[in-house]
């Protein structure tokens, strides 16, 4: 099994998490300086990545891509604060587990305004986020202004179509997500399908509503990490 160094948490999927899911550590509610904790760790992400298929060991930059994939998802992260989260990540602590995190992950997202968070996320990824695309000029400014990450948009979607099916969302399901460049994507949020379309948006939305940005919770206090402490 390839050995790869775990990524830096990208500031995006940082910010994500706090407005998805408030200002307080999910487990403890305490409001004080928050951390981004990963449900599963980088070693976990890994050796699924791995997995061989058909008998077949993946290539190494697909395998090192689909890992980051896997752990840096807004599926895969919730806010603790520091103690809850060294509770987490020192397995020698019995107290806080992975079901345990899950179970609390799995109840925020049936409230509402979690969810009204996450269909933002939802468009704001599909629209296109600003300063994330890498592709350079030759004197190394960006090429593009946004860039899509459909997969990203992809990862919540469980949770609202679930809402729909339980009843707690009941609001027109068919969002239509513009990204600037007279293409939309359509996007089923009871079940989940996303699709490109370069229609007129004015006719799609006949039936649908458009998405416009919701203005995000304020950003909490951030805790830095003490010197010492590596994160699996």
């Amino acid at each position: 099994m390839p050995e790869f160094d775990r990524p830096d948490n990208p500031e995006f999927l940082i910010q994500a998490t706090y407005r998805l899911f408030g200002e307080a550590c999910l487990r403890c509610g305490v409001s004080r300086p928050l951390e981004m904790a990963h449900i599963r760790d980088w070693p976990a992400c890994v050796a699924a990545a791995g997995a061989e298929i058909g008998g077949i060991k993946p290539p190494r930059d697909w395998h090192y891509a689909v890992a980051v994939d896997n752990f840096h998802n807004i599926s895969n992260v919730v806010p603790l604060c520091c103690n809850c989260h060294t509770l987490f990540d020192h397995k020698k602590y019995p107290d806080v587990t992975e079901c345990a995190i899950l179970e609390l992950r799995n109840e925020a997202v049936k409230r509402t305004e979690v969810l009204a968070h996450v269909i933002n996320f939802v468009g704001t990824e599909l629209s296109g986020r600003p300063s994330r695309c890498q592709h350079r000029t030759e004197d190394g400014k960006r090429r593009h202004t946004h860039m899509i990450d459909q997969m990203a948009a992809v990862m919540p979607m469980p949770w609202i179509a679930d809402a729909y099916r339980t009843g707690i969302l009941a609001e027109n399901p068919h969002m239509i997500v513009s990204n600037g460049d007279g293409w939309h994507h359509h996007v089923r949020l009871d079940h989940g399908p996303i699709s490109y379309c370069s229609g007129s948006l004015d006719e799609c939305a006949n039936d649908a509503r458009v998405w416009t940005p919701t203005r995000s919770r304020r950003s909490p206090a951030v805790a830095t990490e003490p010197p010492g402490v590596a994160r699996p």
